[in-house]
């Protein structure tokens, strides 16, 4: 059976300069997603119309990095616990490093849309597992460094560096492509490629970052260790709880867009950066709320906002209303992950963190792998506009495990188990 973490280890860890000690392991992690930012902007224009595959393809090739991550969280959660967090986060920063290198092998290199698609491909695999790494290894990372009552805010604040990482590398490596494009036609031709050099070079400077950042100690239990199968039965509450409301984040981040277009509304664009401004200000405002609560009042609230959101979304007669209600929908998602990742890690031994976040955060690869193409059937058959129903609905569904998962915590630590 699963010891969770002791209530106890929350109030005798010496408490430390949360941002002093995360800030290396921070930009390693920024750096890092970099990579993962830079080729989203080009990518899918390159096989779909430079190699002329068309969009199916396309497609199939940007899932192929989220299926790969999917299926390797559990080895990386793992890997990490046994070989230490900060050894993860080098793994997965060589494995972006070797993504980039195939994509731009892919550019430069005459092999044919065939040859330099099968790279591509490669590429994405990489990615994956890389990926895999540096969001898992990451957060347990950040966790281990601090005192266990910091491990929200920890949480919070490396996921506002994995959040930085991606979005600069979207634009740099948008910038990139431009630039290219505007360039000789015998340069134009490989503005893929000058993006794929900022996703291999972003990582191999976090390399050189990592080699000064402070180890986090491997922690070690004498009981045998759990399996997997226990570990997914102790966190599945705040797992599917997040897996649920990650649909919500999937609706806005994919549709929000298609959603104004198709209704005659400018301003979509405008929507979406209002759902990022929100998220980034409530991780900032609100970064440690994880570490103060003592009951699921505050994940509630999180999640009401989110569903909130959705359905003004679905309802909203003008485009200010809508975009409002996209910053509402970007603020509670904001604090869904360190809400739910905080029952989820006390509920195992603290030698198994690092696995059960990778179990945690698979349940959000799985809401991006199914949430975009059951959105498309419902936007053929009923419009766009009941994306954002049906993620609501989604979300309030996810009030009901996430309320489990935080009186169950409570009652494993011998504070007050209902809503507070």
């Amino acid at each position: 059976m699963l010891q969770p973490v002791p209530a106890d280890t929350a109030v005798t860890a010496r408490p430390v300069s949360l941002q002093r000690t995360l800030l290396l392991p921070g930009l390693v992690i920024m750096l890092g997603l970099m990579s993962l930012g830079a080729p989203m902007v080009v990518l899918a224009v390159e096989v779909d119309r430079a190699l002329g595959f068309g969009p199916v393809i396309a497609g199939l090739v940007l899932a192929t990095e989220a299926l790969v991550t999917l299926i390797t969280r559990p080895a990386v959660g793992r890997i990490a616990d046994r070989r230490g967090t900060r050894r993860a986060v080098i793994l997965g920063l060589v494995a972006a490093a070797i993504s980039g290198l195939f994509y731009l092998l892919a550019g430069l290199l005459p092999l044919g849309p065939i040859g330099a698609l099968a790279l591509i491909l490669v590429g994405r695999v990489a990615m994956g597992i890389g990926q895999g790494f540096l969001f898992t290894g990451g957060t347990a990372w950040s966790v281990d460094l601090v005192s266990f009552d910091q491990a929200g805010r920890a949480i919070s604040w490396i996921g506002m560096a994995m959040f930085v990482g991606i979005a600069a590398g979207t634009a740099l490596g948008g910038m990139a492509g431009s630039l290219a494009a505007s360039l000789p036609p015998a340069v134009s031709a490989n503005g893929f490629a000058v993006a794929a050099l900022l996703t291999m070079t972003a990582p191999l400077a976090g390399l050189v970052i990592a080699a000064f950042a402070p180890a986090a100690p491997i922690h070690h239990d004498d009981a045998t260790p759990a399996s997997l199968r226990q570990i997914a039965r102790a966190i599945w509450r705040p797992s599917l709880g997040f897996g649920l409301a990650a649909t919500g984040y999937s609706a806005v981040t994919s549709f929000a867009v298609l959603a104004f277009v198709t209704r005659g509304w400018s301003g979509g664009d405008i929507a979406l950066s209002a759902f990022v401004t929100a998220f980034v200000a409530a991780r900032v405002l609100f970064g440690d709320i994880s570490d103060r609560a003592r009951g699921s009042l505050p994940i509630l609230l999180s999640l009401a906002a989110l569903a909130g959101g959705l359905l003004v979304l679905w309802v909203a007669p003008v485009p200010w209303l809508a975009i409002a209600a996209a910053s509402l929908s970007g603020f509670g998602m904001s604090l869904t992950y360190p809400l739910l990742a905080l029952p989820a890690i006390r509920a195992v031994p603290r030698a198994q963190t690092a696995s059960a976040i990778g179990l945690y955060d698979g349940s959000y690869d799985l809401a991006a792998l199914i949430t975009p193409p059951i959105c498309g059937v419902i936007a053929a058959t009923t419009g766009y506009q009941t994306i954002f129903l049906v993620a609501g609905i989604a979300v309030l569904a996810a009030m009901l495990p996430a309320h489990a998962a935080w009186r169950i915590d409570q009652a494993n630590r011998g504070g007050v188990s209902s809503v507070s």
